[in-house]
């Protein structure tokens, strides 16, 4: 199973709660992540979801999620093509729910990640690189992290086969 991924960074500054990340009116407007995409970040990065590339990683200087337990957060992020999120330190439940929707959220320092650059993740050997240097390391995620995200996500994992087996 081989996780290596190549991102380019987008920086965000200071604690993000869910509610920067999806401001609390549309979580109970819409189910549709579609939906809720295209208010990435409105109020607190104003403009930023339009400058989102798929395969984007979120790098954060700060803690990164506090705040509520809904996984609308998490989806917006995935629906705007969001496949990666680093910080310093996460909201505990928006950290599970990532890893649960297949959104890696790596607890890393984010100092020497700056905004456009290209990186790549190596999950299996807990590696930050750039140019072919390790420029951040991190704890290697447990294996079964690894299957839910090689499944896409928890109930991927979890869900019987069609055979039953």
């Amino acid at each position: 199973m081989t996780h290596i991924s190549t991102h380019r960074v987008r920086r965000v500054a200071g604690t993000v709660s869910t509610d920067d990340i999806i401001p609390a009116r549309y979580k109970h407007m819409h189910t549709d992540p579609g939906r809720l995409a295209p208010h990435l970040f409105e109020a607190y990065l104003p403009g930023f979801v339009e400058s989102v590339r798929p395969g984007d990683a979120i790098v954060s200087d700060s803690v990164f999620g506090i705040g509520s337990s809904r996984e609308q957060a998490v989806s917006t992020l995935l629906a705007n093509g969001i496949s990666l999120v680093i910080a310093p330190r996460f909201g505990r439940i928006l950290f599970r729910n990532c890893w649960n929707l297949a959104l890696p959220a790596i607890e890393a320092d984010t100092g020497d990640l700056s905004e456009g650059m290209t990186i790549s993740v190596d999950l299996e050997r807990g590696e930050i690189r750039s140019e072919g240097d390790v420029i951040a390391g991190f704890p290697k995620p447990p294996l079964f992290l690894l299957e839910m995200i090689a499944s896409g996500g928890l109930l991927n994992r979890v869900k019987p086969s069609p055979s039953g087996a």
